[in-house]
């Protein structure tokens, strides 16, 4: 094999590149010419595959709908190609795309660029679809993006189609293609396992929290039937009691008045259902309101000891507790269940994130408009109670075991980042030829 000879290509991208390569403009070699087609038409086509930006993200396929499904004009795709979405391309979104004739109609949201090839046998896609999504361009395009919000920023298609991109002769193209096919499927698959692991450690310790939750730590009780399904049978000096008997306060906060404006830099945290995960506030995006505002919500000021619980939203159920004696409150969507003399905070928490309380939320939630968890429906939740000793001593097995499992789970989605990051590293090695994938004769691009 004859090793690559480099050359300095004045591009801080991607610094030096093999001498045989040439470097384009992405417009040199690639037009977006696909036609559109309006809601109305849309809407008389029975069958359409849809590629959305929702769909890439979903399981990078289009999804298969009926035309009067789709509310917008979109990008008829036709022959080959690859889509480009402009919309927060630091999260690349590249999909390439073969349209055969018998093929149902195929359209594209117009958030994505469209890149057809202008010559034939020039470039090969899957190629070109590895080296637009590598980190080292991404971070190049994502320089030029414009938005009058953080959450929509987009690059302009004539910026895009501007910048330069490395090109080795047609076949090296392919061999990195199929080399990273290769290579990616073998990572990914070691990423599921991985991702399986996860799903099956965290299964096994919502059923042992269950198990605990119902029965104790004690092996010896005598069980009695609770006469509920949430829990069959629990120990016989246990009771049985709603939720409300157990609790000082069942309550949410509100929306400050002026909404996202109202924050300021430093002050109250004010909590909401983003900050709220199975095992930590999460206050790294924490927002901060005044202490007026503060205290114009005294219902939903926070004391040390309060569990909380989301009760709208995706993020319905999750639940954790306040362990502060610092100042906050909530917002509407999270409420503060306030333990009462005879439940400890930490058997609440953990009750509450059982299947036990998981399983009473879903059943209670109202799916009208935004989903939600009504206060009376939390009232009526039937729970276990042990005597305090017990639940003390639930706490302190369950805290044990809660510690392992997130070492368990920290192991392993360290090595699943490890993995993601050598995946992208390869991407870049290849598509830069600063990894020699090409063992033939080394040809001039043309």
């Amino acid at each position: 094999m004859v090793e690559f000879e480099y050359k300095n290509t004045g591009i801080d991208w991607l610094s030096k590149f093999p001498k045989h390569w040439r470097i384009d403009r992405i417009k040199d070699h690639f037009r977006d010419d696909l036609k559109q087609i309006n809601e109305k038409d849309l809407s008389k086509i029975e069958e359409v595959a849809h590629y959305s930006i929702p769909s890439f993200d979903e399981n990078g396929e289009p999804e298969i709908c009926t035309g009067d499904s789709i509310r917008s004009g979109k990008k008829v795709l036709k022959g080959i190609g690859v889509l480009y979405s402009k919309l927060n391309c630091w999260k690349p979104r590249v999909w390439s795309y073969a349209i055969n004739k018998d093929d149902i109609l195929s359209v594209a949201s117009t958030e994505f660029i469209g890149l057809r090839p202008i010559h034939d046998n020039q470039n090969d896609l899957t190629y070109i679809q590895y080296l637009l999504s590598s980190e080292a361009f991404t971070s190049t395009v994502k320089i030029f993006l414009k938005s009058v919000t953080n959450s929509h920023q987009r690059i302009s298609p004539e910026t895009f189609v501007s910048q330069n991109i490395p090109l080795p002769p047609l076949p090296e193209q392919k061999a990195i293609a199929n080399y990273l096919d290769k290579a990616c499927r073998r990572i990914d698959s070691i990423i599921d396992i991985k991702q399986k692991q996860l799903e099956r450690i965290d299964g096994y310790f919502s059923s042992k929290v269950k198990e605990i939750i119902s029965s104790g730590v004690n092996k010896d009780h005598t069980k009695k039937e609770s006469g509920f399904d949430w829990f069959k049978n629990i120990p016989k000096n246990w009771k049985v009691v709603r939720l409300k008997s157990v609790l000082s306060k069942i309550n949410s906060g509100v929306t400050p008045k002026g909404g996202s404006t109202s924050y300021i830099d430093e002050g109250i945290p004010l909590i909401r259902s983003q900050n709220i995960r199975f095992n930590k506030l999460d206050l790294s995006e924490v927002v901060y309101i005044t202490e007026d505002i503060h205290n114009g919500m005294s219902n939903s000021k926070l004391i040390k000891g309060d569990v909380l619980l989301n009760i709208t939203g995706a993020s319905l159920g999750r639940c954790f507790y306040y362990n502060s004696s610092d100042e906050a409150n909530v917002n509407q969507h999270v409420c503060i269940l306030r333990p009462f003399q005879l439940i400890r905070t930490k058997f609440l928490y953990y009750l509450m994130r059982s299947e036990i309380g998981q399983a009473q939320i879903l059943s209670g939630f109202t799916g009208s408009g935004r989903e939600g968890l009504s206060f009376e429906s939390i009232k009526r939740f039937r729970i276990p109670l042990p005597p305090k000793d017990e639940q003390e001593q639930i706490e302190i097995q369950l805290d044990s075991l809660s510690l392992k499992i997130q070492k368990l789970n920290e192991k392993i989605k360290n090595q699943i980042t490890t993995l993601q990051a050598y995946r992208k590293s390869l991407i870049h090695e290849c598509v830069t030829g600063k990894k020699q994938i090409w063992k033939g004769k080394i040809e001039t691009v043309s």
